[in-house]
């Protein structure tokens, strides 16, 4: 061991502790969250669960990995299929991960290393391993170039992942400019310093971006025509990277040009496996293309893919092709069991209190739902209402605290009830937030609804028993069909307050107004009966 490696080893030897940055600390604020992921704590940690359990159908590694390549397009697009790599770690299993991203916003040669403590994501701050991005910094190769990280989402949109898996652990982030086969190699070499078992290395690229939008298109214009050819680039693409061939897939980007922005990484990736573990071996996890999401028809496509290498065989299974599709809830679906509803009911207030205190309370909640439900992935309309109990405050402010929801089935159930909890306690623009201290005196209230159906006329409306849209100039508003019983309205209040909700004159509900009806099955914190359906 040369003098070079030993002090290098010396100063790495503390880097594993994920410790808290300093008060004093620099912290790189999220880039991203609330755009390309969800921005509050709790709706990213349910679109986490939802991403995990669509990963299933992927394969489960019988061993950790040794790294990881995944894609880093908005989870909207590519969240599944990194989760279909993510979901094979476990807590405890790494306590320092080295990510390198692309970089899409600044262009400079060879690496770029952060100067903050730690990057802010919505599910808490990453420390930095300073020891470690300080070893790996020499001002020439390893270096932090201003402004490369501050807008990038390649390395940031890989940690809310790593938190849910991992727990704490600690981060070097490396945003990859322009390389070449020496400096790929020189950086390998320091790299694969790191590997000492606690380590895993996850490499952050999407692979072919195809059409007018990405200025590549050698099969045409359209990549919905295109589709065969530029599935089969990136199967060529694919099989030389698990096959670890560096100089097949650097003549493979010769040849074809292939737009894949973490090229350079994955060539560092390439040039590091044989130093770090020549024995291990590739597994395609998942892949599929942009254009293969339902309901997307574009002319331009990016596809995804998700690597693990493991030390030994990899596990069988076979590669996730297909995106995850929803089914839409039956409207004639039976009605849920009180059971059920009393651990929805706990979801929806663990969300409200994860969200304002920063508390695990949704972990108990998730993992108490039944995992063999497959209602739970059904797209379904869910409203969560946040009553006041406390007489004073009710007979001063009224019972109302909060009530938003999802009319249309746009989510599954799971998520439908996360996300309408949380814009009940901060998004009903009728209240001020919702505070942490209210939370005790709240009484949570859960409606299910069926599919919106149109009817020909209001007077094929039932009062108590539908749910009312109303529709007109373009404007909406909706009620749950409790409301016009707790109000003590005949139909005809119900559609004169409904208009005006919609901002519209009281009377518009008369003529020239289009209405949709659902039903709904409420549950109520407290209710010790069958939960009502109507």
């Amino acid at each position: 061991m040369t003098s070079s490696h030993f002090t290098f080893t010396l100063i790495l030897a503390g880097a594993l502790a994920a410790q808290a940055p300093p008060a004093s600390s620099r912290v790189r604020p999220s880039a991203i969250a609330g755009d390309w992921y969800p921005g509050e704590r709790a709706v990213a940690i349910g679109e986490l669960e939802q991403m995990f359990a669509d990963s299933a159908p992927a394969p489960a590694l019988d061993r950790r990995p040794v790294a990881l390549v995944v894609p880093h397009a908005g989870w909207r697009w590519s969240g599944v299929v990194a989760a279909a790599a993510f979901r094979n770690l476990k807590r405890g299993d790494f306590s320092r991960v080295v990510v390198l991203g692309p970089s899409h916003h600044v262009p400079f040669d060879g690496f770029s290393v952060t100067d903050a403590d730690a990057y802010a994501t919505p599910l808490g701050d990453v420390p930095v391993c300073q020891l470690a991005v300080e070893a790996l910094r020499d001002g020439k190769l390893v270096r932090t170039v201003p402004g490369a990280e501050e807008q990038e989402h390649s390395v940031e949109i890989e940690l809310p992942f790593l938190q849910r898996a991992l727990g704490p652990f600690c981060v070097v982030p490396i945003v990859v400019g322009e390389t070449t086969t020496e400096s790929r190699k020189a950086m390998a070499e320091r790299l694969a310093r790191l590997h000492d078992g606690k380590t895993l290395f996850v490499f952050s690229s999407d692979f072919t971006h195809y059409g007018p939008r990405y200025r590549y298109a050698p099969f045409g214009p359209s990549a919905v025509v295109a589709r065969g050819r530029i599935r089969a680039q990136n199967e060529r693409a694919v099989d030389l990277i698990l096959k670890k061939d560096a100089e097949g897939f650097l003549k493979h980007l010769e040849e074809t040009r292939d737009s894949i922005c973490g090229r350079e990484g994955i060539g560092v990736l390439l040039e590091l496996l044989p130093r770090i573990s020549p024995k291990a071996e590739g597994v395609l996890l998942a892949r599929y293309a942009s254009i293969d999401i339902p309901q997307v028809e574009d002319d331009n496509s990016v596809t995804y893919a998700a690597i693990a290498f493991v030390e030994g065989r990899p596990s069988g299974g076979k590669t996730m092709e297909t995106p995850p599709a929803h089914e839409t809830c039956s409207a004639s679906a039976p009605p849920f069991e009180a059971a059920f509803g009393r651990k929805l009911l706990a979801l929806a207030r663990a969300t409200v209190e994860t969200q304002l205190g920063g508390s695990a309370a949704m972990d108990a909640a998730l993992a108490a739902l039944p995992r063999d439900r497959k209602d739970l992935d059904q797209l379904r309309g869910v409203f969560v209402t946040l009553n006041r109990t406390d007489p004073v405050e009710v007979a001063r402010e009224g019972k109302l605290r909060g009530c938003v929801g999802q009319i249309f089935p746009v989510l599954p159930l799971r998520n439908a009830v996360i996300v309408a909890a949380v814009n009940a306690a901060l998004h009903d623009g009728r209240f001020e937030p919702v505070r942490a201290e209210e939370l005790p005196r709240l009484e949570v209230e859960i409606t299910l609804l069926s599919p919106p159906k149109t009817v020909a006329s209001w007077r094929d409306i039932k009062l108590g028993t539908h749910g009312i849209v109303i529709d007109k100039a373009g404007r909406r508003a909706v009620f749950l069909p409790q409301v016009p019983g707790e109000q003590g309205w005949t139909l005809e209040e119900t559609l004169s307050h409904l208009s005006r909700k919609a901002g519209l004159p009281s009377d518009a509900w008369k003529e020239g107004a289009a209405f949709s009806v659902f039903t709904g099955q409420v549950f109520r914190e407290g209710q010790e009966a069958e939960p009502s359906r109507r």
